[in-house]
């Protein structure tokens, strides 16, 4: 057993150093810089090298062969080269490593590459993709990796400002963090004061920055008001009911209207509502009404007194009429 244990060691010394040879020979080294074989072999037996192998090879003297600071192996790894493709387009490939081509537009497999094409950056985890159900693949604008610094926004928290969840997978976020500052007051004044929907925050503003200069500039302790003016407040939109009036944006914190149809979103154009009048057919005339039990005009149905076979002997009444 020791003896083919030698061996096997010996065997792998052996391949270290042809492995070595080969990509000595593949690298761009001066013809008079090249040893001969029996200087490189007298190297690899030097008695003096440590940490010997049973071979009487060193790993220092492997390695120290090497002058290229990137190998072939390293190369063609990172070009891709004999990368499998997947036998259909829009696999799933959750798990596999990034396409580094393809963040370079340079990825010849597009749908059908073994490995995952992110588009853009991706934020948030998606909420689909924790529970198996998402469909987009790697075209999804979410994350599909189990991170928990970006998950998505708990809605029982933000919405009922509690969860009963104590192992909650998702981002509680404190609601008075997402009140933004009012840019009025900001500027010095505010007009709506204390029922401002922003947080006014009191600070102290730089006197030399009001002035005309703040020689310490960004690292300045004191706050530096903005020039602009802050962007006029969007109209809001038309045809209100007391339904809507009770609704409370989780967005903007306005009334009238839920977060997903929020006019202060960038996905979210303003809309133009223009109340229009109900238009009502005119309703007929009671003397023009026929009755589909008797056959005659001037009451409805519900309303006849006759028998509900009694059409018939209208109707044999018309005929011998007729003749």
């Amino acid at each position: 057993m020791e003896e083919d244990q030698v061996s096997k060691e010996n065997s792998i010394d052996i391949v270290l150093w042809t492995l070595s040879r080969a990509l000595r020979k593949q690298t761009n080294i001066d013809i008079e810089e090249v040893k001969d074989d029996d200087d490189e072999e007298h190297i690899l037996l030097d008695n003096g090298t440590s940490e010997l192998t049973p071979a009487g090879y060193s790993m220092a003297s492997l390695l120290g062969l090497i002058t290229d600071e990137k190998t072939d192996l390293e190369s063609l790894i990172e070009s891709q080269v004999g990368l499998p493709v997947m036998p259909f387009p829009n696999m799933d490939r959750s798990g596999k490593a990034v396409c580094l081509l393809y963040n370079r537009g340079l990825c010849p497999n597009g749908n059908r590459c073994h490995l995952r094409h992110l588009k853009g950056e991706k934020t948030v985890v998606c909420k689909h993709w924790l529970r198996g159900l998402c469909k987009k693949g790697d075209d999804c604008e979410f994350l599909h990796e189990y991170d928990l610094s970006k998950m998505p926004e708990c809605f029982f928290f933000s919405k009922y400002n509690a969860c009963s969840n104590k192992e909650c997978p998702f981002r509680h976020i404190d609601p008075e963090s997402k009140i933004k500052d009012c840019p009025w007051y900001d500027r010095g004044f505010c007009r709506h004061g204390p029922y401002c929907k922003y947080r006014h925050r009191r600070r102290i503003m730089c006197e030399a920055y009001m002035v005309g200069f703040c020689p310490e500039g960004p690292e300045c302790p004191h706050f530096h008001p903005p020039n602009t003016l802050p962007p006029p407040e969007q109209p809001t939109l038309l045809g209100f009911n007391k339904f809507t009036s009770t609704l409370l944006c989780h967005n903007c914190h306005e009334r009238g209207h839920k977060a997903n149809t929020c006019p202060h979103l960038p996905s979210n154009k303003i809309i133009n509502v223009v109340k229009t009048a109900p238009t009502y057919e005119p309703r007929k005339q009671l003397a023009d009404v026929v009755c589909f039990k008797c056959g005659t005009k001037g009451h409805y149905a519900n309303r006849c007194t006759m028998n509900s076979m009694s059409f018939l002997r209208s109707g044999a009444q018309e005929i011998v009429q007729d003749s």
